[in-house]
């Protein structure tokens, strides 16, 4: 493997995005990125920055989570779909968006949607470590969505030291962990590695990051086997998630990322 050295770092990330590396709740820039018709057997995911992902269930469904950039979207929602919010910073939430939205939320709060080809059901989590857990508007909510054979769970910007014995048993079997590993607004770091410590409690099967640094993302290639796609969309199914707990980058960094860690292309 290339060394790496910080010269290097900074000047492939920026060779990337077109700009230095910023770490956290960065200012949204919307962008389109279509999304493929979904397959029978398995979830379309895409991933738009910061925390945002839109998923796609076999029956064509559209789940949106934490929409801070609605022009990155596939479509106009319907009432057939599904929006997600975890909390309330400026790169998770856009409030018209909200408003407007016509179909079934659940909004800062804990609650259940169970439909034909998905259940969803929604934890109260913290932010920061002292962060009390509040069934409405509180700081931060985890997102336990299962469709298409599969348990994605979107963990927003979580700051617990910990999971508690109730979150855990909640959760349950992960395939999809929508997790961030580094995050100054939550106290997570590569210093604490806070992150990788929920993870290890988990366990995943894949691990998709959301707030990251190259810290982060050194540590992770390391502990986790290690992907990138430079594409944002991607279909996922149970069958073809790999047999050792891995991680899988995408977004504007994932095709530096691959280059620095010489990482597997998802197929």
């Amino acid at each position: 493997m290339k060394k790496i050295t910080p010269f290097l770092v900074v000047a492939l990330l920026s060779a990337a995005c077109g700009q230095p590396v910023k770490t956290a709740e960065p200012t949204p820039v919307p962008t389109s990125f279509p999304t493929p018709a979904p397959k029978p057997n398995g979830v379309t995911l895409t991933y738009g920055d910061n925390a945002q992902v839109e998923l796609v269930t076999p029956t064509g469904r559209h789940i949106y989570v934490d929409v801070y950039s609605p022009g990155q979207l596939a479509k106009d929602p319907s009432a057939d779909d599904i929006l997600l919010t975890t909390h309330l910073h400026r790169d998770h939430y856009y409030p018209s968006f909200v408003e407007a939205f016509p179909g079934q939320q659940i909004f800062t709060s804990t609650g259940k949607i169970e439909l034909p080809d998905v259940n969803i059901t929604s934890l109260a989590s913290a932010h920061t470590p002292y962060d009390p857990l509040l069934d409405k508007d509180g700081t931060n909510y985890i997102f336990i969505i299962d469709t298409g054979g599969l348990r994605i769970v979107h963990f927003g910007d979580i700051g617990q030291e910990a999971l508690t014995n109730e979150q855990l048993t909640a959760i349950g079997s992960v395939d999809v962990a929508i997790m961030q590993l580094s995050n100054s607004y939550s106290n997570m770091n590569v210093t604490n590695l806070m992150g990788f410590n929920l993870m290890d409690q988990v366990k995943p099967r894949l691990i998709i990051p959301t707030h990251s640094d190259n810290d982060t993302i050194k540590i992770a290639v390391e502990r986790w086997a290690g992907y990138f796609s430079d594409p944002r969309t991607l279909t996922i199914s149970s069958s073809a998630l790999p047999a050792d707990q891995s991680i899988l980058i995408l977004g504007n960094l994932a095709a530096a990322y691959g280059k620095i860690y010489n990482l597997k292309p998802w197929k």
